[in-house]
This record gives structure tokens, sequence and C-alpha cells, in this order.
């Protein structure tokens, strides 16, 4: 079964069509490569999702839920990294855990265990209790993911994950959502790395100017294209005519 049910949904803003009469399911328990050049409507989709943003019309479900008219039950299922994590000023990454933990009315000190090992794991030990503003970038991303897990989410929304990480880090943060996918965990994530998606998804949707333009698992995806590369594949379907 689809964990996310997408039917027939349009956004618009005033004249602007950003999404346009999407529908598209992401089976639970799978990873999804969300892919499209700048401008596709990857964030509006992730906003729609979040209960961010109201479509326009058509449906968006999540675990049969509406993201938008049952968006306070939804965000309980969802864990959110997005590409840019901001924090509180002057708190440290624990006291930001910690807070989040109380503000989701989980018992703090468990919450924490449970996290132990994996701040370990995402090598963030070293740095928990200093200042999260004075983080780097990669460090952002990793207390990012780990407040996304909080709540042990259903769905998993990663933003451009990897996006300032070095290639340590990179390899961490992707054996940490393999395992959750192992566990159960549907994750959705968007990403301009074709390889990263070719390794970790079984499934792929392209979005272009609003549209969707391609949606499957990788291995029907490929065969229809004659075994390409998803590279190609992606290049092939977004390509815009050359101009007179």
């Amino acid at each position: 079964m689809d964990l996310v049910e997408i039917g027939d949904c349009t956004k618009t803003f005033g004249d602007k069509v950003a999404l346009n009469r999407i529908s598209l399911g992401v089976p639970t328990g799978q990873i999804c490569g969300l892919l499209g050049p700048n401008g596709a409507g990857k964030t509006t989709l992730f906003r729609l999702l979040m209960g961010i943003l109201k479509a326009t019309a058509g449906r968006l479900l999540i675990d049969g839920l509406d993201a938008f008219e049952d968006r306070v039950s939804v965000k309980r299922l969802i864990g959110f990294l997005p590409d840019e994590p901001a924090f509180y000023s002057y708190l440290s990454g624990r006291e930001i855990l910690e807070l989040s933990a109380g503000m989701h009315g989980l018992d703090v000190g468990a919450a924490m265990e449970r996290l132990g090992p994996m701040i370990a794991r995402m090598r963030l030990d070293a740095d928990i209790d200093a200042y999260a503003e004075d983080y780097s970038r990669g460090m952002k991303k990793k207390l990012g993911l780990l407040l996304a897990l909080l709540h042990q989410p259903k769905l998993l929304v990663l933003d451009e994950p990897t996006n300032g990480l070095d290639v340590e880090s990179t390899h961490l943060f992707y054996d940490l959502i393999l395992d959750l996918a192992r566990q159960g965990t549907t994750i959705l994530f968007s990403t301009h790395l074709m390889d990263h998606v070719a390794k970790l998804c079984s499934h792929v949707v392209i979005l272009d100017r609003g549209k969707l333009i391609a949606q499957g698992s990788l291995g029907a995806l490929r065969a229809a294209h004659e075994g390409a590369e998803l590279e190609d594949i992606f290049l092939k379907l977004t390509q815009r005519p050359a101009q007179p």
C-alpha cells in the first residue's frame, strides 16, 4: 500500500501554476527519490505534504489523512528536514533536541536516551553541547535529521539532505536512511545527485515545470528506457527544445 497518495493535485499562485494535476504514490517502507530541475515544483509539493500550503484542487493523503485538513495529526506522522535547517540562537544541540521532545509531548529523558546511538553514529556526540548556531552547515544538517527522527515518524521528508555534507558524513547519512527504510520508515527525498538516487531508491518521481513526467520503480523506469542510466533518462525527459 502507498503511505502517501496524491491524486490530481494542482497548486496555483495567482496565474502561476506550480503543480499541474499531479497524481502519484509513495509505497510504504520504500525510499523514493524526487527529481526535477530547479523550479519543477518539488518544494511546493513538500509544503503541501507538510500542511503548510493547501492544494488548489485534488487530494494529498498521508496514511489516509488529508495533509491540510488533518495537518495537526499528519505532523505527528512526518519528520521533515529542510534544505537549510534553522535553530534557536544560544541553545545547544542537546537543548534543542530536549525542547523539541517536550513540544512533541515525549518523555524527554527516554527520547534522548533513544537518540544517543544516532547522535554518536552521526559523529555529533562531541559537539552536541555546543551552540547550534555555531555549527557548520553539515552539522546543522545532522542535527536537523535528528530532530526529524525524534518522534519516530512513519514518513521522512528530506529536502536536499546531503547539501553541505562531506563524503564521510554523506555515507553515514545514507547508511542511516537505509536502516530506517529496512525498519519500515517511508522516505521521500529530493536531490540533484542521480548516482545517490540510483544506489538508494527503489522508486523515483520526476517533475518538470509543475508536471509529473515519470514515476514508478527504478527498475521499471530503466527498463522502459532500454536500460539507460538514470541521469540519461532524466536529461532526456527534461531537455528543453533548442532556441531558434
